[in-house]
């Protein structure tokens, strides 16, 4: 049992030794949470496999819920088994980039395909001044094409791979004993440090552009709000990671054996997360768990443009014409003299 402030990460005997009573009140607040997760994902797939005609928009869906119950149970693992904090980070990431990737591919599926998206958003120039670029106005806008929306996707695919491939390289170097999880002074942590930023604001480009090409022609989908259901968990992982280690390597978390200052910037940085993954499911059970709606919206072409006619103008119904009545009538004085006669 590590009994100063230098040890390594704690295995899960050590973690659970001299757990007090305030450590069993938070481990059983996480584990609540993190059940509570799972469960809401479970009602959402069978609420989706039985609401959607569509199997490959379902999948996408179904891939952008799976974040939160896969952040929580690493997250919680983490709590329980301190030394599996690279291996549930590897997941974490995994998980993380195919979701976030799953957001682009849903709204080109709601335009009805790239080839359609493409034709339908062509009319009007989009802009390209997007975070963390947002007050360059300098940037000129630029027609959609397929080329345009290739490069957009490529800026949110390429976390698929970088964000694991750091995470992998971080763990290598921990089983060679030259990289501590949780130490801002490793060098290999600065570096994992700098990439994940960089990929983030990469993939913060894309799913904004994606967002704000689309939402005003699907404003029933609600796509702002799942931009942000998407987002708030990669800016969590990604930024207020480092914020906890750099608070913890400044020697601000209590180091109280058997856990280090490292180990509780770790514990707390897991259970931080599993509890907004608590909240943040719920608000995307409200954005993604709906009936399927009809997209995609009608592409406007050139030989078939919608055109505002003004309506007819009303005209009245012609009354009935009288009948006639085409029989002489015979003078009146001669139907005097016809009386009198007899």
């Amino acid at each position: 049992m590590a009994s100063n402030c230098t040890g390594d990460l704690l295995y899960s005997r050590e973690a659970l030794a001299e757990v007090g009573t305030i450590e069993l009140v938070l481990y059983g607040t996480a584990g609540g949470f993190t059940l509570i997760v799972l469960l809401l994902f479970l009602e959402e797939t069978v609420f989706l496999w039985r609401r959607y005609s569509s199997a490959p928009r379902r999948t996408k869906i179904l891939l952008i819920l799976s974040i939160y119950p896969v952040v929580a149970v690493t997250c919680m693992t983490t709590l329980l088994a301190p030394r599996t904090t690279l291996i549930n980070e590897f997941a974490l990431n995994i998980a993380l980039a195919v979701g976030v990737y799953q957001l682009p591919l849903l709204v080109t599926d709601y335009m009805g395909g790239a080839a359609r998206m493409v034709k339908t958003l062509s009319a009007i120039p989009v802009a390209l001044n997007m975070p963390p670029c947002c007050c360059c106005v300098c940037i000129p806008r630029k027609t959609l094409t397929r080329r345009l929306l290739r490069k957009m996707k490529l800026l949110v695919l390429q976390g698929v791979f970088v964000r694991p491939l750091f995470t992998y390289i971080s763990a290598v170097m921990y089983t060679d004993d030259r990289h501590t999880p949780g130490t801002a002074s490793s060098p290999i942590f600065v570096l994992c440090a700098v990439a994940l930023v960089l990929s983030f604001l990469c993939a913060l480009s894309g799913l904004v552009f994606f967002v704000r090409a689309a939402d005003p022609y699907m404003p029933q989908a609600m796509l702002k709000g799942k931009l942000v259901c998407v987002l708030l968990p990669l800016v969590l992982v990604t930024v207020q990671k480092n914020i906890i280690v750099a608070l913890s390597s400044a020697g601000i978390a209590v180091c109280t054996p058997p856990f280090t200052s490292v180990s509780r910037g770790n514990v707390l940085y897991a259970y931080v997360l599993i509890v907004e993954m608590f909240l943040l499911s719920f608000l995307a059970r409200a954005l993604y768990r709906r009936p399927d709606l009809p997209f995609p919206p009608p592409a406007v072409t050139e030989d078939k443009a919608v055109q505002c006619t003004p309506p007819e103008p009303r005209r009245l119904r012609a009354a009935k014409s009288l009948p006639v009545v085409t029989e002489e009538i015979e003078p009146l004085a001669e139907n005097l003299i016809f009386y009198m006669m007899m």
